[in-house]
This record gives structure tokens, sequence and C-alpha cells, in this order.
């Protein structure tokens, strides 16, 4: 493949990939004390004990792409597992905090 071809093919993932980023919804299911000490910019609190009445109301429609993080990633795959059971499609866990700002490239703030 031609360096070119091959630059041009990168930027258009790239691009793509971004823009799948930027449309999700980016949850934290950590407790509320935790999200006030350190959260994502934008990060919407849904803790995983409360996340199955909630995500109704923050994501009534199940093809939302759902992004989850918690401290260290076992709270996010529980709240992924109960997504999926809820018939949300597109649900990912992106592990810690710390995981998730480098995946999204954002600095956690108070």
């Amino acid at each position: 493949m031609k360096p070119l071809v091959r630059s041009v093919l990168a930027l258009a993932c790239s691009l793509w990939l971004g823009s799948a980023l930027a449309d999700a919804l980016l949850i934290d299911v950590r407790s509320p004390e935790e999200y006030a000490e350190r959260h994502l910019p934008g990060a919407t609190l849904l803790p995983l004990d409360r996340i199955g009445e909630e995500i109704p109301r923050v994501a009534p429609d199940k093809s939302t792409p759902i992004q989850l993080y918690c401290r260290t990633g076992n709270r996010s795959a529980k709240a992924q597992l109960l997504l999926q059971q809820l018939g949300y499609r597109q649900v990912d866990n992106l592990g810690s905090l710390e995981q998730a700002a480098d995946t999204l490239k954002l600095t956690p703030r108070p």
C-alpha cells in the first residue's frame, strides 16, 4: 500500500473513532463521594447500585453508545453486564478512571 493511501486510511479511522467516542454517553458508576473527589469532564454519575433504575431516564434509546468507568474496572464491568441484560447494545467498559482518561484523552477534575 502506498504511504499516502495508508496515511489517508489512518486519518479516516482516527476521525471515525474520535466521532464514535464523542457521541457516547460517559457514565461514572462509582459512589457520589468518589465522583466528588475526581471525575472525567462530561461524565454522568450513575452509581452501580442505582444504574438499573436510572438508566432509562439518562438513555431512553437502547442503541445509545455508552461508556462506563469506575475505580478499578470491576464495577463498570458489572454495570456493562447489567445494561446489556437490559437491552443496551453499545456498552463499553473503559475500566478505571485512569484508563478511561487515557483512552478518551481527558484530564480528571475535582
